[in-house]
């Protein structure tokens, strides 16, 4: 069901105007075999005529994002590796939050004995300790190159800001996500940002504070930014936003923090967001 229901965001009404719209790539703003839409496109120049900047947000290291940048003909800020680093328009880094050491050494840790592979991020950099993990091929694809191998993390000698942790079994991720929320309340944030994947950060590394943080970048408050996605972490940033999304194919759980729900990746839910929730707000 597509539109406002009366028992999600009850705590405040959508914003009646918007000046930047904050996006998740995967899951929102591109399709499952990860295209964008000539609708999508469409609807990016809409966005630049009305006059509202757009800014991604993403679990992806900032390589993964760039690559959208010459076909969405935009050169923005925008935040990586889930809120953990805030880039600026020139390249710069505006904001990184690492994670500390002894809390990155025991979580790694957790995840190895249970079987889920732990991947490393820090910058551009992507770390594995298992050069036969399955999910290697299809990460390859997203980053734009392949990892550095390692026998143990204390090899790693730089700022660690994501860990991932990754594995098909879903019920185990998330049981893992409590785990690890329960043990380290104040200093780590673990949230699933696909079926496979965990993303575990310092907790303040999180797309509420990006979006807070690109907001900052234009002089533009939080009630000011629609922000839009579809998994669990994407709820930091919807129940903050002045105005938000959820894609189509979110769980009840995402929806529940959004004023409106719009229709999936696959039928071309973001474009369809832009048009009617966002634009009648420039």
């Amino acid at each position: 069901m597509l539109g406002n229901l009366d028992n999600h965001r009850i705590d405040k009404k959508p914003s009646n105007k918007i000046k930047l719209l904050v996006s998740d790539i995967d899951g929102t703003l591109i399709t499952d075999d990860k295209r964008i839409t000539p609708e999508a496109l469409t609807a990016v120049q809409k966005l630049k005529e009305a006059g509202i900047h757009l800014c991604l947000v993403s679990s992806r290291p900032p390589q993964g994002i760039q690559m959208f940048f010459k076909d969405l003909n935009i050169v923005t800020p925008f935040a990586a590796l889930n809120g953990g680093e805030i880039i600026g328009n020139d390249g710069s880094v505006a904001s990184s939050m690492a994670m500390k050491t002894q809390d990155a050494d025991e979580v790694c840790e957790l995840l190895q004995k249970n079987d889920v592979k732990a991947w490393i991020f820090g910058g551009f950099d992507w770390v594995v300790f298992d050069r036969n993990d399955p999910f290697i091929s299809h990460e390859k694809a997203v980053v734009g190159g392949g990892p550095e191998i390692i026998d143990h993390i204390s090899q790693y000698k730089n700022r660690i800001v994501k860990i991932e942790g990754v594995s098909s079994n879903t019920a185990l991720l998330d049981k893992l996500a409590d785990q690890i929320n329960q043990k380290y309340p104040d200093t780590v944030k673990a949230l699933r940002s696909s079926d496979h994947y965990l993303d575990i950060t310092h907790p303040k590394a999180n797309k509420g504070f990006a979006a807070i943080e690109l907001g900052k970048q234009y002089g533009i408050d939080i009630s000011e930014i629609a922000c839009i996605g579809d998994m669990d972490n994407d709820i930091p940033m919807l129940e903050i936003a002045g105005l938000a999304i959820a894609m189509g194919q979110s769980s009840e759980r995402v929806y529940r923090h959004a004023h409106f729900q719009t229709k999936s990746n696959e039928d071309n839910g973001w474009a369809y967001a832009v048009e009617n929730f966002i634009l009648p707000r420039a």
